[in-house]
């Protein structure tokens, strides 16, 4: 140990026995007196009495005497939960209390970053890392390092090939890393790649003659500490500048402490290596990264967070993802539960499935980018919709909310016995995009890898929130993101008592391709006119249903793929300005909500104010085969409006709008994608994008009144008053082994709720539709047009030709009375119970008590001592019919 670090580790050691508070560089206090201990580098304490010299190495502590206060970081004192293992109970020894309030205590293992957090309700501690992760059978040591670290990223080098990096083997066993205390947690710093050390800073790597004899030589003790310093260096005549050799760490120790002694600092060695270009070359040719997470207890929740701001990384090799806590939570090949992702409505992964023939869970938030062109894609049949994941093993469990950052977020999952003996959910986040663009000449054509610039810097968090006992399953994940959305956007119940209404969709006007004398031309064609549609409402109210939900596609701008909504045109075919007025008039008096649906996102006509692909064309959307996954060029579908000119479309829409009268709108694809911009000029992440939309949907509901939604992503939700295709079930990937309704628990009486109309859905069963209705406290759905069917063949509408309403009316009608009795009952209840029974039964629980138990099968069935009819159901015990 050089003079200068023996004296600091003797004034820490002297403060500390005085009972004195280290303070940290940024002036927050670390500990007290025999509560901590000296940081060594890489945040590892030192062993009391230890003769290493690195116990104070790097360590730029203030010191602070006075007035003892509360220590923020302490042994363990809560004993764990009899449910954590051994390896659980005797990590936790090992781990130091950084936080503690009265919900959580919080943990850090100074050693390896990894953390801990307690609920102080039963004391079941939740691990940042397996505790037997080292020794695992099954992982290679590249999956032996992963389990053990805290975050995971990729990144691109200037070819586009993506490399990885993993916190503990490129940070943490590197030294790399500090620890300090934050507001109510602990924040780590995690520096990756070949990283100089803090303490040898000072060691310049060219300095010129003049300056290494004079500000270095001079001033050294004697000839041999000069000579020392000297072979150390070597010197290039041709430049007239020594420059340091390639040493071992020993020896750059030594260096730097004879440097140091001679009064030569970092500043120095910066200014030195700055003026000879010194460090520039070096730093281009390595992927070096600087991540700072934060863990914060707040209330009932863990939050982890990394502000983007403060990511640091070269340029030349730009970050990709980066995974958070890859591995908490992680069940290993003997627990037994399930892990929750949110494809559709929500589906569970059985602990050690088995399933090692099926790919690795992995499904963007909110779905697919369409800013990303992609050649083929697997066509899922729904998107995550809510940003959440979790994981039940035992009578405990936690679910993670992808809070800040969702739209950049992935939720990744995978099953023990395939790469680790470790179950594992997580959030995965992307920070820069890349595409190959293709370069062409003559015959011969080479690919570019294109990248997103700048790459995202906003922040991402995650939360946490943790369960056990009867609330430790998918209902209760589903309650506790019910009660955090509730308690963030202060949502309110639905009225209780009310009817429920009947959710009608009608198509208004198309444009089919005809031709004159050889020349095609599009006309545009009336599916159901205003008056029409009047009249439908009046069979309906004939028939006894009174509530209805109207939502009207196709009613201007051309019909159902309409030009821009910045300027508003009537269209002809179905009745002009007045015939909508008087629908509007008609709606307002009689009672039904009138939803007239618009694509604010979709640009159907002219590419103006669309967003870019990477490669700077127009960011344009096909349609894919089913079958073999490709686009098809010959099938357009829409362009994608840039979210920087969402604002003045919805400003221009709503000043020709509030002239109707109409006190609603649907909106046809705000909550159902979210999509970047690539323009070179003007940039916008997708968080960005989704931050844009949200606004945007907020003043639409504060304008007009009343918002339908279509798809429901989560971020639409806080204004929506009606859900349409909702999500009912998921995308039955090979991995999952069951759905769940955890869509409808989650939002259950704050937001009106309808799945796929019962005549359109794929299983083409109307009463089936019913019964999912009747478990998940949705509402009916039917989507109708007047004419008769014959009117969309040959169109690219083909896919309407079932909806003519005479096919419906009496059944829609019989269903909707019948689901109506039971659903008033539970409106505005929140759904607090779910559970499958059988294989075609399931029950619901209400927040009232009330129960259904559905019997999807065609047989009798017993539940409970009760028996349930073949496809229906049971109310609280009473039979349904």
């Amino acid at each position: 140990m050089n003079g200068n670090k023996k004296a600091l580790a003797i004034a820490l050691c002297a403060v500390l026995a005085a009972g004195g508070v280290l303070v940290g560089r940024g002036g927050e206090r670390i500990g007290e007196a025999a509560q901590v201990g000296v940081m060594a580098k890489g945040g590892v304490p030192a062993q009391s009495g230890a003769a290493s010299g690195t116990a104070a190495s790097g360590a730029q502590l203030a010191v602070a005497g006075g007035k003892s206060a509360p220590a923020t970081m302490a042994a363990a004192s809560l004993a764990p939960s009899a449910a954590n293992s051994a390896a659980e109970r005797s990590a936790l020894a090992g781990m130091e209390r950084v936080a503690e309030n009265e919900a959580l205590v919080l943990y850090v293992h100074r050693a390896s970053a990894g953390i801990a957090v307690q609920r102080k309700q039963g004391g079941y501690v939740w691990f940042s890392n397996p505790a037997e992760g080292a020794n695992d059978p099954v992982a290679s040591p590249l999956y032996k390092a992963e389990l053990q670290s805290q975050l995971i990223l990729t990144y691109y080098n200037g070819k586009g090939q993506l490399s990885r990096y993993n916190s503990y083997t490129d940070s943490v066993q590197k030294g790399q890393f500090d620890i300090a205390a934050a507001d109510r947690g602990v924040r780590i710093v995690y520096r990756f790649g070949n990283q100089p050390d803090a303490s040898w800073r000072n060691i310049p790597s060219v300095i010129g003659k003049e300056r290494f004899e004079q500000a270095i030589l001079s001033k050294l003790a004697d000839d041999d500490a000069r000579k020392q310093v000297t072979y150390k260096y070597r010197f290039n005549d041709e430049k007239q500048v020594y420059e340091v050799r390639k040493l071992q760490d020993n020896v750059a120790a030594e260096l730097s402490a004879l440097l140091d002694s001679a009064g030569y600092t970092a500043e120095d060695a910066e200014r030195d290596n700055a003026e000879n270009g010194a460090g520039r070359e070096e730093a281009e040719d390595q992927a070096q990264f600087s991540i700072p997470v934060e863990y914060a207890l707040d209330g009932e929740f863990l939050t982890v967070a990394v502000k983007g701001g403060e990511v640091e990384s070269n340029p030349s090799f730009p970050l990709a993802s980066l995974q958070v806590l890859p591995y908490f939570g992680a069940a290993d090949g003997d627990q037994q539960g399930y892990m929750l992702v949110p494809d559709g409505s929500g589906a569970l992964i059985r602990l050690n499935n088995g399933k090692l023939s099926a790919e690795p869970y992995q499904m963007p938030v909110y779905g697919e980018d369409g800013t990303f062109d992609v050649k083929e894609r697997f066509l899922t049949n729904e998107k995550a919709r809510l940003p959440v994941f979790g994981l039940k093993t035992g009578d405990q469990a936690f679910i993670g909310i992808l809070e800040d950052g969702a739209a950049m977020g992935s939720v990744l999952a995978d099953i023990g016995g395939r790469y680790t003996s470790y179950n594992s959910v997580n959030g995965s986040f992307r920070f820069t995009a890349m595409d190959f663009y293709t370069l062409s000449s003559g015959s011969k054509s080479s690919s570019v890898p294109m990248f997103q610039t700048p790459s995202y810097q906003g922040d991402i968090r995650l939360r946490y929130a943790f369960l056990s006992g009867d609330r430790a399953d998918y209902a209760g994940m589903a309650g506790a993101y019910r009660d955090y959305f509730v308690a963030k956007h202060r949502l309110e119940p639905l009225a209780a008592g009310e009817n429920a209404p009947f959710v009608l969709e009608l198509e208004g006007a198309f444009q089919r391709r005809n031709s004159f004398l050889g020349i095609p031309y599009d006309s545009t064609e009336a599916l159901t006119t205003y008056e029409q549609a009047i009249e439908l409402l009046e069979l309906l109210k004939a028939g006894g249903v009174e509530d209805v939900a109207l939502r009207y596609v196709g009613w201007f701008n051309g019909g159902i793929r309409h030009s821009s909504p910045d300027d508003i045109g009537f269209v002809g075919a179905l009745g002009g300005k007045q015939g909508f007025r008087k629908l509007a008039e008609y709606a307002a008096a009689g009672g039904v909500r009138l939803y007239p649906d618009v694509a604010f996102l979709r640009k159907y006509k002219g590419s103006g104010g669309s967003a870019d692909f990477l490669d700077r064309r127009k960011a344009a959307i096909y349609e894919y085969d089913p079958v073999t996954y490709r686009k098809l060029g010959s099938r357009f579908s829409h362009y994608v409006l840039s979210a920087s000119r969402l604002p003045d479309v919805v400003g221009d829409f709503l000043s020709d709008y509030a002239k109707l009268g109409a006190t609603g709108v649907s909106l046809r694809d705000m909550g159902e994608e979210v999509n970047s911009d690539f323009d070179p000029s003007a940039p916008i992440a997708r968080e960005q994008a989704l931050e844009t939309i949200a606004a945007e949907t907020g003043k639409l509901k504060e304008r007009i009144g009343s918002v339908m939604v279509s798809g429901g992503n989560a971020y639409a939700l806080p204004y929506a008053d009606i859900v349409v295709n909702a999500p009912t079930s998921s995308s039955g990937m090979n991995l999952t082994d069951e759905d769940v309704p955890f869509y409808q628990i989650a939002l259950h009486g704050y937001v009106e709720l309808a799945g796929s109309p019962f005549n359109a859905d794929q299983g083409q069963n109307p009463r089936r539709s019913m019964l999912k209705a009747l478990e998940t406290g949705s509402n009916v759905f039917y989507q109708w047009f007047y004419s008769p069917s014959s009117a969309v063949k040959d169109t690219r509408y083909n896919g309407l030709y079932a909806l003519h309403y005479r096919d419906w009316l009496d059944e829609a009608i019989a269903l909707y009375k019948e689901a109506d009795e039971v659903l008033k009952q539970v409106r505005g209840q929140p759904i607090t119970g779910h559970r499958k029974l059988s294989a075609d039964v399931t029950e619901t629980t209400f927040g009232d008590g009330t129960t259904v138990i559905v019997n999807y099968g065609v047989t009798d069935a017993q539940a409970g001592g009760l028996t349930i009819p073949a496809e229906s159901y049971r109310i609280g015990g009473e039979a349904s019919r």
